[in-house]
């Protein structure tokens, strides 16, 4: 029975290591209303977990979400500060979504800001929060 016990402890303690996540939140500052949500996994290199884009007066998301388009991820990574993330339909036929974004830290402090690129729609800068 212990043996069975510190099993199912072990899996549980990998588990929800896997889960834990940190969110990223832009926003254009201009007002447009555009904003990209982004929940990043908390493992070596880029895990993108959770996204939510709005836009142009539509929204996109990776998970099933009322009135929202389905997107997936179709590429990304964090490489030296800049962060780049596309976004595909389900089919991975078009990028639906490009995020670029750059960090500068100096001490304590820390900026995100970059772009959502949309085609057909527009281009909108960002400033971001989080991590």
């Amino acid at each position: 029975m212990n043996r069975t016990t510190a099993l199912a402890f072990l899996a549980f303690l990998s588990a929800t290591s896997a889960f834990a996540t940190v969110e990223l939140y832009c926003e254009d500052p201009d007002g447009s209303g555009a904003v990209v949500g982004v929940g990043l996994g908390t493992v070596p290199g880029l895990a993108v977990v959770s996204a939510t884009i709005h836009a142009g007066g539509k929204h996109w998301s990776l998970t099933e979400v009322d009135g929202a388009i389905p997107i997936i991820v179709a590429q990304g990574a964090d490489v030296d500060m800049r962060t780049v993330i596309d976004f595909a339909d389900p089919e991975y036929s078009r990028i639906v979504a490009s995020v670029r974004l750059i960090t500068a830290v100096e001490g304590d402090e820390s900026v995100t800001v970059g772009t959502l690129t949309i085609p057909e729609i527009g281009v909108f800068p960002l400033v971001c929060e989080g991590p």
